[in-house]
């Protein structure tokens, strides 16, 4: 269960994104004639996180491939000149491609943390 040391602060950094940022800009944008702005981030997050589960694959170097980010749902490596796959457990599999499927919904929601976090900052060198 290793693999659950990159899940679970994975999973927990992005049910606090949502919590926190996603939260307030969803009652931000869920008023009348602000709903496409809503849309688009949703869209945008749906893309991204179908994307970040299923079609993202990276080199681990020269013999080691991963797919699915941020936590790899499936390895392959080189054998005598194949790649063969490694799958974990499939309640892990699972876990990580609902993780990546959040971690692009909550990805819209980073930037505006962000700027938060920098106001907070430049109100707190004024005092």
């Amino acid at each position: 269960m290793p693999a659950l040391l990159l899940i679970l602060p994975v999973l927990a950094f992005d049910l606090w994104l949502l919590a926190t940022t996603g939260k307030k800009l969803f009652h931000k944008w869920a008023r009348p004639g602000a709903w496409p702005r809503l849309a688009a981030a949703g869209a945008a997050g749906v893309a991204l996180g179908v994307g970040l589960a299923f079609f993202v694959k990276y080199k681990w170097g020269p013999a080691m491939r991963v797919s699915g980010f941020p936590v790899p749902a499936a390895f392959s490596h080189l054998q005598d000149g194949r790649w063969d796959d490694s799958l974990p457990p499939a309640p892990l599999r699972w876990a990580a491609l609902a993780v990546n499927l959040l971690s692009g919904l909550a990805a819209p929601a980073l930037p505006f943390k962000f700027a938060q976090f920098l106001r907070s900052v430049k109100a707190e060198l004024r005092r």
